[in-house]
């Protein structure tokens, strides 16, 4: 990707465009928003943050977050200071608005409401607003108050009609669209934040409503066990419940970022100078060894003689087992590599910084 700036540069967000795959908008700790090229076409600067004018450096204000709308043809951004901008695909301002007190750690447009709009900070809210009628801070449709900063609020692909917020310390929360002034969902998890790690975010799977989040263990946490793995955590979104968890002994490291692709049957996961690939067709044949090992310790996979009639019956352990069998083949969130130095799924990579 061209337009990097080497050491000492940070990126706040990425998304790719959705009219040009080999296209990324990036908010910059430079102080841009810029749309690049993959194939290495120059960089279009679409917004810049005011130079500050100080004798040794000359931004204080930067981009943290962005998003894109298609069906608006808009791109929104918010930068360090609460400010929130909303531009035309092409780089005109539209409207720029202080919504926050602190720091916009994340906006986001609604895939099925296209004038309904997300924003999280650090002043430990989360807003979301009608792009109809934005005047002022005050001018929101629901104000969702958090007892920490907010790492991000994503609305679910599945519909719409649910936000998923992080705190920085030990809470996911599920909001629903039927009632917006209180969470659905409370869901303790251990993720605390401090100045160099990259702000866990937990996110949806593109298919169904569950939820995974990387696990920071904490000693503090209710329930914490000595040695506790660093694991991806999967929920259930409709009932806040733990699914499973994902985890790689070659892989120690905090697990910051997560995102499905759009099949839902491929993990990436953000892990320091690492990306982690879990993969759905690995997993469902490591299961499947377990399965028939277990089957044929407990003589399960043999086959007895009715009395009746000279039928063949299974063992009703069988259908269980089969069961298990299936369940582990349909669930495509329990999908992980089993080596990931061997596949050669591990690519370098770098945090994306606060």
């Amino acid at each position: 990707m061209t337009g990097q700036k080497g050491p000492g540069d940070s990126l706040g967000d990425i998304k790719f465009s959705p009219y040009e795959a080999v296209k990324l908008y990036v908010a910059s700790g430079d102080g841009t928003l810029s749309l690049q090229d993959l194939e290495g076409r120059a960089v279009q600067v679409i917004s810049r943050a005011p130079d500050c004018g100080h004798e040794h450096h000359n931004v204080c204000c930067w981009y943290c977050s962005v998003d894109v709308s298609a069906s608006c043809r808009a791109v929104v951004t918010g930068d360090n200071v609460g400010n929130v901008v909303l531009l035309s695909t092409s780089g005109e301002e539209i409207w720029k608005l202080k919504l926050h007190r602190k720091k916009v750690t994340h906006v986001e447009f609604n895939s099925r409401c296209e004038w309904l709009l997300a924003t999280a900070s650090v002043d430990q809210t989360v807003k979301i607003w009608d792009l109809r009628n934005i005047k002022n801070k005050m001018n929101f449709l629901h104000l969702l108050p958090h007892d920490k900063p907010v790492n991000a609020a994503y609305f679910s692909p599945t519909d719409g009609a649910k936000l998923l917020s992080t705190d920085q310390r030990s809470e996911i929360r599920v909001y629903s669209s039927s009632d917006w002034t209180k969470p659905q969902h409370l869901i303790p998890h251990p993720h605390r934040q401090f100045q160099h790690l990259t702000p866990i975010k937990a996110t949806w799977h593109p298919r169904y409503d569950l939820i995974v989040a990387g696990r920071y263990p904490d000693p503090k946490f209710p329930g914490y066990t000595v040695n506790e793995l660093r694991t991806v955590d999967v929920f259930d979104g409709n009932t806040g419940e733990m699914v499973c968890q994902l985890h790689d002994p070659n892989a120690s490291g905090i697990i910051s970022l997560n995102k499905f692709n759009p099949m839902g049957d491929t993990l990436a996961s953000g892990m320091g100078f690492n990306i982690l690939i879990w993969s759905r067709e690995e997993m469902v044949a490591k299961k499947q060894e377990h399965l028939l090992k277990a089957m044929t310790e407990q003589g399960i996979g043999s086959w007895s003689l009715s009395r009746r009639g000279g039928q063949r019956q299974a063992n009703p352990g069988t259908s269980k087992l089969k069961a298990n069998l299936l369940s582990w083949e349909l669930e495509e969130t329990r999908a992980k590599s089993n080596d990931s130095k061997s596949q050669g799924r591990k690519r370098k990579g770098k945090d994306l910084e606060n």
